[in-house]
């Protein structure tokens, strides 16, 4: 195996669970990662306001990849963008509202829903997500761009299976994945985190074989497989662990601290 140079983990899932609470051994693992002149990364479908709290948390100085590959940023900088148009899918995402299910569409500055759901409020009230709703009205269908969008079914009622079968139509134009089984995302086809992390190594004038990627659900997969070293934290989907180079004995961000100890040393 190849030095490692760069380390990128997924956030939901991987460094944290439900609570979103960082522990002090991924703090301090972190801060040896810097100290042994190793780039940590983050690679997550969140927006820019949302991986923010851990780019601080974490001390992070490197970009991070976010809307799953679709861009890049560093602080208030975009340097990488891929973006799509949702006028093919227009009646699919009206379909998904019509069923009170929670749509939001995301650019490379914040993550919109296009009206108030029970999930909407009790984010809003956490912590100022979705302080602007974009309602379909509002939307130029023919004209803007978007990095991704979300479809949530927190009802779990059944009828995302619904949502995803008339998606599947339109796999050649986006990137369809799914963070949770209650959920379907689409990003910008031919685009996804491993793309991203590809976009990082060239920013950072280093080779896919110095990276080691961290995850847990399906939208890592392609992260996992195509970097030096794929790691899967314990609480990982068995899928997940399959392709993985090393899989953690310990669940989130302990297994993450757990790998870098391993296979970084540190």
């Amino acid at each position: 195996m190849a030095d490692i140079k760069l380390v990128v983990s997924d956030i939901d899932g991987t460094l944290v669970d439900k609570t979103e609470t960082i522990p002090q051994a991924l703090i301090d693992a972190v801060h040896r990662c810097r100290e042994a002149g190793i780039t940590f990364a983050l690679a997550t479908g969140r927006t820019a306001e949302l991986a923010a709290p851990f780019v601080k948390a974490l001390n992070i100085d490197a970009p991070c990849i976010e809307g799953n590959g679709a861009f890049i940023r560093r602080g208030d900088v975009c340097l990488v963008e891929h973006g799509f148009s949702v006028a093919p899918v227009r009646e699919i995402l009206k379909r998904a509202d019509a069923l009170s299910m929670t749509v939001t569409l995301a650019d490379t500055s914040r993550e919109r829903a296009v009206r108030e759901t029970d999930y909407v409020r009790y984010h809003q009230a956490m912590g100022g997500r979705f302080r602007e709703l974009l309602p379909f009205s509002s939307i130029d269908w023919e004209n803007d761009r978007f990095q991704k969008v979300m479809i949530m079914d927190e009802r779990r009622s059944g009828q995302i299976e619904e949502i995803r079968d008339l998606l599947k139509p339109y796999a050649g134009l986006y990137w369809i994945t799914t963070f949770s089984d209650k959920a379907v995302e689409l990003g910008p086809r031919d685009c996804n985190k491993a793309t991203g992390v590809r976009d990082l190594t060239k920013i950072l004038g280093i080779g896919m074989e110095n990276v080691m990627a961290c995850g847990d659900y399906r939208n890592d997969l392609e992260m996992l497989q195509q970097a030096g070293c794929g790691v899967a934290v314990d609480n990982a989907l068995p899928e997940v662990k399959a392709v993985a180079d090393y899989v953690a004995t310990k669940p989130y961000a302990l297994g993450v601290v757990e790998a870098l100890q391993r296979i970084c040393h540190l």
